[in-house]
């Protein structure tokens, strides 16, 4: 293939003009080709599958995936096992270029180009038509790809602005990550395998309210990743400063506690009873507020928000008011 696998290795993000079609933190698109993965070989691709850091995210895969039979692979093996009835789990994004002209009341024009990166993690199958004619001749490419679930990544802003440092660190680094670890990965399993047995698209920007589970958290502790004080400054990108905790949870007025990710994820794989913890997601300019049931990996609660950067204390109002 000619360019095309070493397009997913190191350009993975790719240059778009136009907005995706994509609405809550998981995405299920393209359910036909559910049926094709559950009858094939899912192949997990990982830096290194035989790296000591990733043995918890194996046994993850392991014990929770259950839609197909699984195999993990290095990235700069994908060329070999390219075939119609092959699915591949990567690290993968996009980005659009953005161009705004404004004019001011003096009648001064300014003119503006920027860009917008995602990244996420991505269930593919690969089109049919490209094992036909001479198709495969001209390279894989991203039109190949048949995208089948995402999962939106909350990366620093090192890593958004040098996508590469994603595929450096992989699996087994979650430091440019934070909403990841092989408790959270479980959790995100978990719930990819109950909308796979769905059989029903799902939008990312879909609110999820489970009534009866959200009015547990009148009793239950919600625990919350320390990473969401983190304060973001959307013009130099700077994320050294932290949010006053007070300020975030005035307006929660229920019991929560702050965690660090590494215990949150010792927690999940570990506590064999049901605790909520909560999500928050930075993808680019949109975020996403989410609760999840760690036992069961269920998205309790879900609301997306476009062009908002930092968790506000309005955001866990609104949770608060609908567990009343």
């Amino acid at each position: 293939m000619k360019n095309g696998i070493s397009f997913l290795l190191t350009a993975f993000v790719f240059c778009i003009t136009v907005t995706f079609n994509a609405n809550s933190q998981i995405a299920i698109s393209n359910i036909a080709e559910i049926e094709k993965i559950k009858s094939g070989t899912t192949y997990i691709v990982m830096s290194d599958p035989d790296s000591e850091n990733v043995e918890a995210y194996i046994n993850v895969f392991k014990n929770y995936w259950t839609i197909s039979e699984i195999e993990f692979i290095k990235y700069s093996e994908i060329e070999e096992f390219i075939s119609p009835e092959k699915s591949f789990l990567t690290m993968g994004g996009y980005e659009t270029n953005r161009h705004s002209v404004d004019v001011n009341q003096n009648g001064v024009v300014s003119s503006v180009n920027y860009t917008n990166t995602h990244l996420y993690l991505e269930l593919w199958t690969c089109d049919e038509k490209y094992f036909q004619s001479n198709n495969s001749e001209n390279g894989f490419g991203n039109d190949d790809k048949i995208q089948v679930a995402r999962i939106e990544l909350f990366t620093d802003f090192a890593t958004l602005s040098d996508p590469d440092k994603l595929f450096q660190s992989d699996y087994g680094e979650n430091s440019h990550i934070r909403n990841w670890g092989p408790g959270i990965l479980k959790n995100y399993i978990q719930s990819l395998m109950t909308f796979f047995n769905k059989g029903k698209d799902h939008s990312l920007y879909s609110s999820i309210y489970n009534t009866m589970e959200i009015k547990k958290l009148k009793n239950e502790v919600l625990y919350v990743p320390e990473y969401v004080l983190t304060k973001f400054n959307k013009f130099t990108g700077d994320e050294t400063k932290k949010h006053e905790e007070k300020d975030i949870f005035k307006k929660y007025k229920l019991k929560y506690k702050l965690i660090s990710t590494e215990e949150l994820n010792q927690k999940i794989l570990s506590d064999n009873t049901s605790f909520y913890y909560l999500i928050y997601i930075k993808s680019s300019t949109d975020k996403y507020i989410s609760v999840i049931n760690a036992l069961t990996g269920e998205i309790i609660y879900s609301k997306y928000k476009p062009v908002s950067y930092n968790i506000k204390s309005s955001d866990l109002k609104d949770l608060r008011n609908r567990a009343k």
